[in-house]
């Protein structure tokens, strides 16, 4: 048997793997409050809607009559809010454990890898020597938990790259090698 080819879009110093290293734990707790806080914004939205369409006698023209909704749903109207809530929730839930199962990293020699993503995923590999700048961000719930996002730009359409939820000594520590390791790779280019 002879050997297959090389798909098309494979190079051959990269290889297509998934990143060794996982995000910290303490992003699971940063992903569920930020979900509940959309939830609690979302089930409030929902409520007031609720209380809009129940009032809403002005759309259909009789006091209370709802008309415009299918009589099972007019009548059901107040259970809006607590649908939402207990759907979204189980969302965040989800959400929250799924990404901490898909978010990974990993720095090799010369190439940056990065898997992001729930739904849809991102595989990212940056090559060090594309590096242009290199930030560590943390807004204030990531604060909270201890946690930072280092941002890679690189001079490609792509743009930057992230990687979200690291613990704030590793983040720090991983920006500080990718600045050296870019440094050096551009001294040497010269």
């Amino acid at each position: 048997m002879g050997e297959h080819p090389r798909p098309a879009g494979r190079t051959a110093g990269v290889p297509l793997r998934d990143p060794a290293h996982p995000v910290s734990r303490r992003a699971i707790g940063l992903w569920l409050l930020q979900g509940v806080i959309w939830t609690a914004i979302l089930t409030l939205v929902a409520y007031l809607l609720a209380g809009w369409i129940g009032n809403a006698s002005w759309l259909a023209g009789g006091a209370g009559d709802n008309s415009w909704l299918p009589g099972w749903v007019a009548g059901n109207i107040d259970l809006l809010p607590w649908l939402t809530g207990i759907v979204l929730l189980g969302l965040t839930v989800t959400e929250s454990l799924w990404r901490y199962a898909t978010h990974r990293w990993e720095l090799t020699g010369d190439v940056v890898y990065a898997r992001s993503g729930w739904i849809s995923r991102d595989w990212v590999f940056v090559p060090v020597s594309r590096i242009q700048t290199v930030d560590k961000a943390q807004g204030w719930f990531e604060r909270m938990f201890g946690l930072a996002t280092v941002e890679i730009r690189t001079a490609s359409h792509a743009g930057s790259s992230t990687i979200k939820g690291l613990d704030y000594e590793v983040a720090a520590g991983l920006a500080a090698e990718l600045a050296r390791r870019a440094e050096e790779l551009r001294d040497d280019a010269t």
